[in-house]
Protein backbone atom coordinates (compact mmCIF):
# COMPACT_ATOMS: atom_id res chain seq x y z
CA UNK A 1 0.00 0.00 0.00
CA UNK A 2 1.38 3.25 -0.83
CA UNK A 3 1.48 5.94 1.68
CA UNK A 4 -0.24 8.85 -0.07
CA UNK A 5 -0.17 12.63 1.11
CA UNK A 6 -2.19 14.83 -1.16
CA UNK A 7 -2.20 18.58 -1.78
CA UNK A 8 -5.15 20.20 -3.61
CA UNK A 9 -4.33 23.14 -5.40
CA UNK A 10 -7.16 25.44 -6.23
CA UNK A 11 -6.47 28.47 -8.45
CA UNK A 12 -9.51 30.77 -7.18
CA UNK A 13 -9.77 34.33 -9.45
CA UNK A 14 -13.41 33.90 -8.01
CA UNK A 15 -13.66 32.86 -4.59
CA UNK A 16 -17.24 33.79 -4.97
CA UNK A 17 -19.07 30.37 -5.68
CA UNK A 18 -20.49 29.49 -2.14
CA UNK A 19 -21.28 25.90 -3.27
CA UNK A 20 -17.54 25.29 -3.74
CA UNK A 21 -16.36 27.33 -1.13
CA UNK A 22 -18.53 25.62 1.51
CA UNK A 23 -16.66 22.81 0.59
CA UNK A 24 -13.02 23.68 1.43
CA UNK A 25 -12.64 23.02 4.53
CA UNK A 26 -14.45 19.87 5.18
CA UNK A 27 -12.01 18.26 2.25
CA UNK A 28 -9.71 15.62 4.15
CA UNK A 29 -6.92 16.72 2.85
CA UNK A 30 -4.32 19.35 2.90
CA UNK A 31 -5.03 22.42 0.58
CA UNK A 32 -2.86 25.19 -1.06
CA UNK A 33 -6.03 28.42 -2.10
CA UNK A 34 -4.10 31.18 -4.28
CA UNK A 35 -7.04 33.38 -4.48
CA UNK A 36 -7.72 36.59 -7.25
CA UNK A 37 -4.51 35.85 -9.14
CA UNK A 38 -3.78 34.86 -12.74
CA UNK A 39 -4.04 31.72 -13.75
CA UNK A 40 -0.36 31.38 -15.27
CA UNK A 41 1.22 32.74 -11.55
CA UNK A 42 -0.92 30.51 -9.21
CA UNK A 43 0.00 27.58 -11.08
CA UNK A 44 3.43 28.55 -10.65
CA UNK A 45 3.78 29.49 -7.44
CA UNK A 46 1.61 26.55 -6.48
CA UNK A 47 4.37 24.25 -8.73
CA UNK A 48 6.91 25.85 -6.47
CA UNK A 49 5.17 25.86 -3.38
CA UNK A 50 4.58 21.78 -3.79
CA UNK A 51 8.00 20.97 -4.56
CA UNK A 52 9.26 23.22 -1.84
CA UNK A 53 7.08 20.42 0.43
CA UNK A 54 8.18 17.19 0.06
CA UNK A 55 5.71 15.54 2.85
CA UNK A 56 3.67 16.07 -0.14
CA UNK A 57 3.39 12.68 -2.66
CA UNK A 58 1.12 14.34 -5.09
CA UNK A 59 -0.33 17.84 -6.67
CA UNK A 60 -4.23 17.77 -6.99
CA UNK A 61 -5.74 20.33 -8.99
CA UNK A 62 -9.09 21.74 -9.03
CA UNK A 63 -10.27 24.84 -10.41
CA UNK A 64 -12.42 26.92 -8.28
CA UNK A 65 -15.87 26.64 -10.20
CA UNK A 66 -16.41 22.14 -9.32
CA UNK A 67 -17.82 21.31 -6.63
CA UNK A 68 -14.76 19.24 -4.95
CA UNK A 69 -16.60 17.39 -1.63
CA UNK A 70 -15.01 14.53 0.79
CA UNK A 71 -16.22 11.79 -1.01
CA UNK A 72 -14.40 12.74 -4.12
CA UNK A 73 -10.98 12.55 -1.99
CA UNK A 74 -11.34 9.63 -0.43
CA UNK A 75 -12.08 8.26 -3.55
CA UNK A 76 -9.06 9.41 -5.13
CA UNK A 77 -6.98 8.52 -1.80
CA UNK A 78 -8.20 4.69 -1.70
CA UNK A 79 -7.23 4.27 -5.50
CA UNK A 80 -3.96 5.78 -5.06
CA UNK A 81 -3.31 4.05 -2.02
CA UNK A 82 -3.52 0.55 -4.26
CA UNK A 83 -2.54 1.71 -7.27
CA UNK A 84 0.40 3.93 -8.28
CA UNK A 85 -0.85 5.90 -11.35
CA UNK A 86 0.79 8.79 -12.25
CA UNK A 87 -1.71 11.17 -13.51
CA UNK A 88 -5.19 9.96 -11.63
CA UNK A 89 -8.39 12.48 -12.17
CA UNK A 90 -11.46 13.01 -11.82
CA UNK A 91 -14.59 14.17 -14.05
CA UNK A 92 -17.38 16.80 -14.50
CA UNK A 93 -19.68 18.14 -17.04
CA UNK A 94 -18.21 20.82 -19.23
CA UNK A 95 -20.93 23.07 -19.49
CA UNK A 96 -23.03 24.55 -16.49
CA UNK A 97 -26.23 22.42 -16.83
CA UNK A 98 -24.68 19.53 -19.23
CA UNK A 99 -25.49 16.38 -18.07
CA UNK A 100 -23.24 14.49 -21.27
CA UNK A 101 -20.50 15.69 -22.20
CA UNK A 102 -17.49 15.38 -20.15
CA UNK A 103 -14.34 16.74 -19.61
CA UNK A 104 -12.09 14.14 -20.44
CA UNK A 105 -11.16 13.51 -24.31
CA UNK A 106 -10.16 9.69 -25.67
CA UNK A 107 -7.47 11.29 -27.90
CA UNK A 108 -6.20 15.17 -27.78
CA UNK A 109 -6.67 17.93 -29.47
CA UNK A 110 -4.32 19.76 -32.18
CA UNK A 111 -1.90 21.91 -30.55
CA UNK A 112 -3.10 24.94 -32.77
CA UNK A 113 -6.15 26.55 -31.25
CA UNK A 114 -7.87 27.71 -34.46
CA UNK A 115 -7.93 23.99 -35.77
CA UNK A 116 -8.52 22.28 -32.06
CA UNK A 117 -11.47 20.61 -31.43
CA UNK A 118 -12.67 18.37 -27.86
CA UNK A 119 -14.32 15.56 -29.02
CA UNK A 120 -15.77 14.73 -25.41
CA UNK A 121 -16.96 11.24 -23.69
CA UNK A 122 -20.14 11.44 -22.98
CA UNK A 123 -21.17 10.19 -19.37
CA UNK A 124 -23.83 7.44 -21.20
CA UNK A 125 -21.21 5.83 -23.36
CA UNK A 126 -18.76 4.98 -20.30
CA UNK A 127 -19.03 1.70 -19.31
CA UNK A 128 -15.82 1.20 -17.12
CA UNK A 129 -15.16 2.64 -13.41
CA UNK A 130 -11.29 3.41 -14.70
CA UNK A 131 -10.29 4.54 -17.95
CA UNK A 132 -6.86 5.52 -19.76
CA UNK A 133 -7.71 9.05 -21.92
CA UNK A 134 -5.42 11.72 -23.65
CA UNK A 135 -7.07 14.78 -22.01
CA UNK A 136 -8.28 15.34 -18.65
CA UNK A 137 -9.21 19.12 -17.42
CA UNK A 138 -8.18 19.77 -14.48
CA UNK A 139 -11.09 18.52 -12.47
CA UNK A 140 -9.93 17.11 -9.30
CA UNK A 141 -6.33 15.82 -11.13
CA UNK A 142 -3.47 14.07 -9.12
CA UNK A 143 -0.27 14.44 -10.27
CA UNK A 144 2.45 12.22 -8.83
CA UNK A 145 5.64 14.11 -7.37
CA UNK A 146 7.87 12.63 -10.12
CA UNK A 147 5.72 13.62 -13.05
CA UNK A 148 5.58 17.55 -11.35
CA UNK A 149 9.09 17.49 -10.75
CA UNK A 150 9.66 16.72 -14.61
CA UNK A 151 7.22 19.17 -15.64
CA UNK A 152 9.06 22.59 -14.95
CA UNK A 153 6.50 25.15 -15.33
CA UNK A 154 2.63 24.95 -16.06
CA UNK A 155 2.27 26.85 -19.51
CA UNK A 156 -0.04 28.31 -21.37
CA UNK A 157 -0.97 27.57 -24.63
CA UNK A 158 0.69 30.08 -26.96
CA UNK A 159 3.99 27.57 -26.23
CA UNK A 160 3.15 25.98 -29.10
CA UNK A 161 4.04 28.76 -31.07
CA UNK A 162 6.83 29.65 -29.38
CA UNK A 163 5.69 32.53 -27.30
CA UNK A 164 6.42 32.94 -23.48
CA UNK A 165 4.66 30.34 -21.24
CA UNK A 166 2.28 32.89 -19.85
CA UNK A 167 0.46 33.76 -23.30
CA UNK A 168 -2.64 31.97 -24.31
CA UNK A 169 -5.06 29.95 -21.65
CA UNK A 170 -5.52 26.34 -21.68
CA UNK A 171 -2.76 25.11 -19.09
CA UNK A 172 -4.83 21.83 -18.51
CA UNK A 173 -4.31 21.23 -22.55
CA UNK A 174 -0.93 21.55 -22.74
CA UNK A 175 -0.07 19.68 -19.66
CA UNK A 176 -2.29 16.16 -21.26
CA UNK A 177 0.48 17.22 -24.67
CA UNK A 178 3.03 16.60 -22.47
CA UNK A 179 1.56 13.39 -21.00
CA UNK A 180 1.18 11.96 -24.36
CA UNK A 181 4.83 13.26 -25.95
CA UNK A 182 6.13 11.45 -22.86
CA UNK A 183 4.80 7.75 -22.78
CA UNK A 184 2.72 9.30 -19.32
CA UNK A 185 0.00 8.01 -18.83
CA UNK A 186 -3.57 9.77 -17.56
CA UNK A 187 -5.91 7.62 -15.51
CA UNK A 188 -9.56 8.61 -14.72
CA UNK A 189 -12.13 7.12 -12.07
CA UNK A 190 -15.71 7.59 -13.65
CA UNK A 191 -17.18 7.32 -9.99
CA UNK A 192 -15.24 11.11 -9.61
CA UNK A 193 -17.96 12.92 -11.18
CA UNK A 194 -18.18 16.21 -9.77
CA UNK A 195 -20.64 19.76 -10.85
CA UNK A 196 -19.30 21.82 -13.12
CA UNK A 197 -20.34 25.30 -12.06
CA UNK A 198 -18.58 27.18 -15.43
CA UNK A 199 -20.42 30.10 -15.72
CA UNK A 200 -21.15 31.20 -11.41
CA UNK A 201 -19.54 33.67 -9.79
CA UNK A 202 -17.21 36.84 -10.87
CA UNK A 203 -13.65 36.80 -12.07
CA UNK A 204 -11.68 39.50 -9.65
CA UNK A 205 -8.37 39.48 -11.07
CA UNK A 206 -6.88 42.64 -10.80
CA UNK A 207 -9.83 43.73 -8.89
CA UNK A 208 -8.23 42.49 -5.02
CA UNK A 209 -5.35 41.92 -4.04
CA UNK A 210 -3.92 38.66 -4.09
CA UNK A 211 -3.61 35.73 -1.85
CA UNK A 212 -2.06 32.66 -0.66
CA UNK A 213 -3.96 30.49 2.16
CA UNK A 214 -2.77 27.13 3.32
CA UNK A 215 -4.88 25.08 4.74
CA UNK A 216 -3.91 22.14 6.68
CA UNK A 217 -6.39 19.99 8.07
CA UNK A 218 -8.26 20.73 10.54
CA UNK A 219 -6.24 24.30 11.48
CA UNK A 220 -6.84 27.84 10.58
CA UNK A 221 -6.14 28.93 7.50
CA UNK A 222 -2.21 30.17 7.22
CA UNK A 223 -2.00 33.50 5.21
CA UNK A 224 1.25 32.63 2.82
CA UNK A 225 3.48 35.55 1.53
CA UNK A 226 2.36 36.99 -1.47
CA UNK A 227 5.61 36.82 -3.93
CA UNK A 228 5.14 36.37 -6.98
CA UNK A 229 1.27 37.11 -7.33
CA UNK A 230 1.20 40.38 -8.49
Amino acid sequence: MNNINLLLFRGSPRSNIENVEMWNEKLPCDKLIIRFTSEYKAYKRAREFFMEHKEYTHLVIATDDIVVQPKHIELMQMRLENKDPPVFSGMMNVNQNDVEDRNICHTIGMKERRLRKYEWIKKSDITERYMNVEFAGFGLTAIRRDIVDGYPIFSADKVFQGEPPHRGASLDFVFCWHCKENGIPIAVDTKIDMKHLRKSGTHRVNTKAGRCEWWKVGKEPIQLPRQGLD
